[in-house]
């Protein structure tokens, strides 16, 4: 049988059994079917099933069984890693149902939701989601890292708050996993993920009050790229966070911009710090908080201000334009002076620097079982670099190599207790 004849059949099986969409790669919209934030990899399947429900998942996991082809998950968000290569890949961006239930304070949600839509949804009931720092971030593929939310430091991660996962085996049954039908399988969603084969089809997870919130940024230039630049906010950051209640969660981010006319001029062959946080408190108690670290730091812009749960893109304010990247982090168990100082003069490739405080209720024991990773650590630093789109594509081991994410993370190394596979991304070399 010829791969264009195997490939039709395919294509007429599936249609045959999903109520979704089924195309043959070069069909017009095969393209879209798996679109999502991140450009440097590149799918080529057989098919693409672009599914509208857990029946569409389950047919799809059945004929893939049946023939040995390989199954591809294409998840909404950001984290995709693994480029499918023949088979089937199936996209769940259909699959983006919400309910809400405020009596339960609930909200469960289809693969294919985004963090920003469930905001959406639960604020009408002045509730709110464990949800990270960007709004446009798959929910369930969120969660399987352990979820580091805008408030975890008070309410913990997001898996505490998960109360069943919608699961479809590898032989194509559904299952409903909570702590008590399944908790070897429960533990291993909240943190470690599904096993290859398996397709977490919805989510049911517990909601948060939206009040009282206060959130927004110091914004710092460090200086040119090219010259030692100033670490006293970074320092100032690691002081300020070693005595925090818990109502305070926080990140810092350094960005080296490159010295591009498309960038606005202020910042270009700059290097911009900005320490972000969202506080479960009015704006009194907020400042009183944050009094030593604006006496410390003299911020050239200061966002701090009352938050609502459907503005906290603002907190961090990071890009949503689609694009190429990779990355790596770190847990640690201090935030090592040498390292915001090796932050502070880091030259080369542009390159993105998050350091997240965790501990506060991000280090409290699960109340059941899970695979987390990062609740004995005291801080989470990650490394971003953006790629060329195409080069990644074509060789990612060259395109990852000339980034180098992870330079940015070497003087960080004697306090790495670990790292958390919600914040690793992007192509890797084969």
């Amino acid at each position: 049988m010829s791969a264009h004849t195997s490939t039709r059949s395919l294509v007429d099986e599936l249609t045959a059994r999903v109520s979704g969409t089924v195309l043959a790669p070069e069909a017009p919209g095969s393209a879209g079917e798996p679109a999502g934030f991140q450009l440097g990899l590149r799918h080529r399947p057989d098919v693409v099933v672009g599914a509208l429900s857990a029946d569409d998942v389950r047919a799809a996991v059945r004929v893939a069984a049946a023939g040995d082809l390989p199954l591809t998950v294409h998840h909404t968000g950001h984290g995709t890693r693994l480029p499918a290569a023949g088979g089937i890949l199936l996209a769940t961006a259909r699959m983006d149902s919400i309910a809400i239930d405020p009596a339960a304070r609930t909200a469960r949600v289809g693969a294919g939701a985004v963090w920003g839509a469930v905001t959406t949804a639960a604020d009408r009931f002045d509730l709110m989601a464990p949800s990270g720092s960007f709004p446009g971030v798959g929910a369930i593929g969120y969660t399987f890292g352990g979820g580091l939310g805008l408030t975890g430091r008070a309410d913990g991660w997001a898996v505490d708050h998960v109360r069943a996962f919608e699961v479809v085996d590898g032989e194509g049954d559904l299952h409903e996993v909570t702590a008590d039908t399944d908790p070897g399988r429960f533990a291993r969603l909240r943190g470690t993920g599904p096993l290859p084969g398996e397709v977490v089809t919805a989510m049911t997870i517990g909601l948060l009050p939206a009040g009282p919130l206060t959130g927004g940024a110091l914004v710092h230039d460090l200086g040119p790229v090219g010259e030692p630049g100033d670490a006293a906010p970074l320092h100032a950051f690691r002081e300020w966070t070693a005595d925090l209640p818990d109502a305070v969660t926080s990140g810092l981010s350094v960005v080296t911009y490159p010295d591009w006319d498309v960038l606005p001029p202020h910042l270009r062959g700059r290097r911009v710090a900005r320490i972000a946080m969202t506080v479960r408190a009015g704006s009194a108690e907020t400042d009183r908080l944050l009094a030593p670290l604006r006496a410390a730091t003299c911020a050239g812009e200061d966002t701090v201000g009352p938050l609502r749960p459907v503005d906290s893109s603002r907190v961090y304010a990071e890009p949503d334009a689609p694009h190429a990247y990779t990355g790596e982090n770190l847990l640690l168990g201090d935030l090592v002076p040498a390292g915001l100082d090796a932050v502070a003069a880091l030259g080369g490739p542009m390159t993105v620097i998050g350091i997240r405080h965790l501990g506060g209720a991000l280090a409290r024991p699960a109340a059941v079982p899970d695979t987390v990773s990062g609740r004995d650590a005291a801080y989470l630093v990650g490394a971003l670099s953006p790629l060329d789109a195409e080069r990644a594509i074509t060789d990612p081991a060259a395109a990852v190599a000339e980034a180098d994410p992870s330079r940015a993370l070497r003087a960080f190394g004697p306090a790495a207790t670990g790292a958390n596979p919600g914040f690793g991304f992007g192509p890797r070399p084969v």
